[in-house]
């Protein structure tokens, strides 16, 4: 690994870079109207896990989940009752590998947005935190991803229990009680 992509890979991994890699302020790229952009989401969901996670670092630790989980979209994923911690971890790695590599606004928006939501799976189908992102974080990107015009409906309703889930584990560890 040359010194450049030491840097990187430490740059990636700290909190501050991956904020700065899911930077909410930057402005959506207008070449892309919502209409546009949701139906990208909607591919991207309707995408199969197995194919897309195939090239992530780390994919071949987690085969058998992946056979497991074999024709199946990134929609059935989040979607899961109790999805494999193992498959959400891995999404959010190549949430985070297109958000390193990828060049173009949409598509950092469109990997933001499946951080976000795979992070929202993990807490609310598995009451596991998949990283290390700190909740005041995972509360403004999940209330940025909710707010996004080309989110679907079932997307937003995990996100937004997501908040719920945050909400309440802050909650119970601060002792006070659940209204």
């Amino acid at each position: 690994m040359s010194a450049s992509e030491s840097d990187q890979t430490i740059f990636i991994s700290r909190p501050e870079g991956l904020k700065r890699m899911l930077s909410l302020e930057e402005a959506a790229a207008d070449i892309w109207n919502p209409e546009e952009m949701g139906a990208m989401w909607l591919h991207q969901l309707g995408a199969e896990v197995q194919t897309d996670l195939a090239g992530v670092e780390g994919a071949a630790a987690t085969k058998g989940k992946m056979q497991e989980f074999a024709g199946k979209s990134f929609r059935q994923l989040l979607q899961h009752e109790h999805p494999p911690i193992e498959l959400l971890r891995l999404t959010k790695e190549f949430a985070k590998q297109t958000l390193r590599d990828g060049e173009e606004k949409h598509l950092k928006q469109l990997a933001s947005a499946l951080y976000y939501a795979t992070y929202a799976a993990g807490l609310v189908r598995c009451g596991t935190r998949i990283g290390s992102t700190k909740n005041p974080d995972l509360e403004s990107g999940f209330q940025w991803a909710i707010e996004l015009p080309w989110l679907d409906e079932g997307t937003r309703a995990l996100l937004r229990e997501g908040l719920n889930w945050l909400e309440g584990n802050s909650r119970e560890k601060q002792g006070s009680p659940s209204p």
